[in-house]
């Protein structure tokens, strides 16, 4: 350890790169915890203490809207902060919006947080479990009061940070958030998956002999349930900024260095590949390219020559940062060499010395995120989600049915909301990037054109387009529209080629048709969200067009 340790400090110094104690200090956090073992110690394995009856907390049908884990939040508070979102978000889409108790207990806690769960109501099992309720409109039941499966405890709604009506459901174990659907599973049920519905239960208004807890106040639950589960304790949130970089960009160093650590590279070699994104993107996944390279995409700018994979591969944080290690470790001697030469080496670029730059940034993003091992095991596989803890933001009404209206319903539900350079992902909102002065969006949290696309056609059909108006105008995924007002229908995507040319590289904005002629869409900067008039503008009439739809076929409109 102590050898690997000495050469890193010596390649990285001996290129005149680091300067000073403080680099120096960071290079050592790197390699004290890339050398980490690959156990979280924060996960433990604990025998689920729940016995007894247990149901699901929701009554009629529902939807599941988003899972436990870790997340990108677009809510009210905490926005763009990469963090836990301690349960699992679920949506009654029936008459009946009765949230009720899923196991007999105790009413513990009654609290109230308007910048976090809203209103809540904690229910004590016994044997260190707890389940707790958020965002209710209305509660119906008092401090210390005995609750059984199925009692009703209040009515679905969308108090504290969220955007939506729904229930936040988070199961804790000893104090510690734990996966709901893994919980549930172990006592028997089953949840749909993402997106899914199903029917649950009614309410059980009268209590059964049994159905409660007897004696003292304290929860008394049936014999103990068999099997094990993951308990997870919230740990330290990725930092919402590391040097000039924040959000996204953060997130996305995280998956490179992910991506180096699974393939068991050393330091010097993860930090390359940071730096190398750093200098490409931005550590922005972009989908597009520029005047050198049009067909490049993604956070190393990797072209369509076929060296690189797909463009699902080049979008791909994970994949994409496997693929450019891959090309530098092929490099000889490439751990001689300066990082910015050893960069252009894999990345074939015309400026050897572009990357040299970003070094030290390079440096603090890796020792940084790499101090903590959980941050970056906690990483969900392929890219980040929405989220937050203390409960997460609901989701637009009919998600993923499939339909151009639905398509358009997730679009107006951001409507009057900032556009941001950058900004949007596919779970809502985000912090943008930052390209010049006057297109900052690394301090708004918002969408632009092609951000609040994404977000609204994977809502509805599920489908990931790249945030690029020119790629989301002639996706092959989508059905090739007319230009024709009497064949055009709500959802469909419009990329506008704002020179009128109609040629590669010419469309640079897009929108989503809501019908009469009208389009809703993120305009620039210091503007919104908004629904603009296309049949007779003088402004968007005279562009050429190129239309897709992403709705799915016999969907309802």
């Amino acid at each position: 350890m102590k050898k690997k340790l000495i050469f890193v400090l010596v390649a990285l110094t001996g290129m005149g790169m680091l300067i000073g104690p403080v680099l120096l200090g960071l290079v050592a956090v790197i390699f004290s915890a890339s050398a980490s073992a690959t156990q979280n110690p924060c996960i433990t394995t604990v025998v689920n203490p729940v016995g007894g009856p247990v149901r699901l907390p929701v009554t009629g049908a529902f939807t599941v809207t988003s899972e436990y884990g870790m997340r990108y939040n677009p809510g009210p508070y905490g926005n763009g902060v990469y963090r836990l979102h301690g349960g699992i978000d679920l949506v009654m889409t029936g008459t009946s919006k009765t949230v009720v108790a899923s196991s007999a207990g105790v009413v513990s806690s009654l609290p109230s947080n308007p910048t976090g769960g809203g209103n809540m109501v904690v229910v004590d099992h016994g044997g260190g479990v707890n389940t707790v309720y958020m965002h209710l409109a209305s509660r119906s039941v008092t401090l210390g009061e005995k609750v059984w499966p199925g009692k009703p405890l209040g009515v679905e709604g969308s108090t504290g940070n969220s955007t939506g009506s729904h229930l936040h459901f988070t199961v804790k174990v000893n104090g510690q958030p734990v996966d709901p659907r893994q919980w549930l599973t172990t006592q028997g049920l089953s949840l749909p998956p993402t997106r899914g519905t199903a029917t649950a239960p009614p309410a059980v208004t009268t209590a059964t002999p049994g159905s409660t807890p007897t004696g003292s106040t304290d929860p008394i639950l049936a014999t103990p349930g068999t099997g094990t589960i993951t308990a997870k304790p919230v740990i330290s949130s990725l930092p919402a900024q590391v040097g000039p970089y924040k959000g996204e960009q953060v997130v996305n160093a995280g998956y490179v260095i992910k991506a180096g650590q699974a393939m068991g590279l050393d330091a010097k070699t993860i930090t390359i590949g940071v730096m190398t994104a750093m200098g490409e993107s931005s550590l922005v996944n972009i989908g597009y390219g520029d005047a050198a390279g049009p067909d490049s995409r993604g956070l190393f700018q990797q072209r369509a020559n076929g060296a690189w994979g797909s463009l699902a591969d080049r979008m791909n944080p994970t994949i994409a940062s496997t693929n450019f290690f891959k090309a530098l470790i092929a490099v000889p001697g490439y751990l001689q060499m300066e990082p910015t030469l050893a960069a252009h080496k894999a990345q074939r670029n015309a400026d050897p010395y572009h990357y040299q730059p970003y070094w030290a940034d390079a440096v603090l993003m890796v020792s940084t995120l790499t101090a903590d091992p959980s941050l970056l095991e906690s990483l969900p596989a392929g890219g980040f989600l929405e989220g937050c803890e203390g409960g997460g933001p609901g989701e637009p009404l009919n998600p993923g049915d499939g339909s151009g209206a639905a398509i358009v319903s997730a679009a107006k539900h951001y409507q009057g909301t900032p556009y941001s350079w950058g900004g949007g992902n596919y779970q809502g909102p985000s912090l943008g990037i930052y390209s010049s002065p006057s297109l900052d969006g690394t301090k708004t949290v918002g969408f632009d054109c092609s951000g609040l696309v994404m977000f609204a056609v994977y809502n509805s059909t599920g489908i990931q387009l790249p945030h690029s108006a020119e790629d989301q105008g002639k996706d092959a995924r989508g059905t090739t529209v007319p230009r024709d007002w009497t064949k055009m229908q709500p959802g469909d995507v419009i990329a506008f080629s704002e020179n009128g040319s109609g040629s590669p590289g010419s469309f640079g904005h897009v929108g989503i048709y809501i019908g009469n002629g009208q389009m809703i869409h993120a305009p620039r900067p210091g503007k919104t969200v908004e629904i603009v008039q296309l049949k007779g503008s003088s402004y968007y009439e005279p562009m050429a067009w190129s239309i897709k739809r992403y709705a799915k076929t016999g969907a309802t409109a």
